[in-house]
């Protein structure tokens, strides 16, 4: 009887503990990382320049980027006051973990409180590519339509927060998002659900308050 290698779990196996050595990276420069996944045009970035806004004067926040190319989100978000380094996968529709290990080589991470890691949109493949943050946030816009978190269930359950962005647009464009909070829970009754609006800034602190930061120690 021939000899037989399942391929695909030894490669699942294989990226999960690369994820794991990213984790341990993370603790030992003692910096907590957020993973912010959705798809293209969801609010991603928006939501994530809004917290760096709240959140720059009290914590050293590091920002990594993947995009399929250029450097545009890196560009916005550095416009803010952070440090920032972009991705690119050159058509990989998802970041991995040694895209990571690459882009922080040369990075000193214990000079950071915080590290936010904004994924290639997708709402697929970067979900079964775990990169050791110790948050992942799925943002969802209400103009991606109300059957978004049934259609894509797997991603909803693994996620540990629940972004539900462009709220202010839901009367305009006749979208129910209590029905999408409804359906978010019903599949992850253990995410918190958070209703953001990054124009109108509803939600912004909700959703910090949701995301356990560090607790720093207020200089006397």
């Amino acid at each position: 009887m021939p000899q037989l290698i399942s391929i695909k779990k030894d490669i699942k196996q294989k990226y999960l503990d690369k994820a794991q050595m990213l984790r341990q990276l993370y603790d030992k420069a003692g910096v907590k990382v957020y993973e912010f996944l959705g798809s293209p045009g969801s609010g991603k970035t928006s939501v994530i320049e809004a917290l760096v806004d709240r959140l720059k004067d009290k914590y050293k926040i590091l920002y990594l980027g993947g995009d399929v190319a250029s450097t545009l989100d890196a560009e916005r978000v550095e416009k803010h006051g952070i440090d920032a380094i972009e991705i690119n996968t050159g058509g990989i529709c998802h970041l991995e973990p040694d895209h990571i290990f690459e882009a922080l080589k040369n990075v000193d991470l214990s000079k950071y409180d915080i590290v936010f890691i904004e994924n290639v949109g997708n709402l697929i493949c970067p979900f079964s590519f775990p990169l050791g943050a110790h948050k992942r946030i799925m943002i969802v816009s209400v103009a991606e339509g109300e059957d978004k978190f049934i259609k894509h269930p797997t991603s909803t359950r693994v996620s540990d927060i629940i972004v539900i962005s462009k709220v202010d647009l839901a009367d305009k464009i006749g979208v129910n998002v209590e029905k999408m909070k409804e359906d978010a829970k019903s599949l992850n009754p253990k995410a918190p659900v958070v209703e953001v609006s990054t124009v109108t800034g509803q939600g912004i602190d909700d959703l910090i308050k949701v995301m356990e930061l560090p607790q720093k120690v207020e200089s006397v």
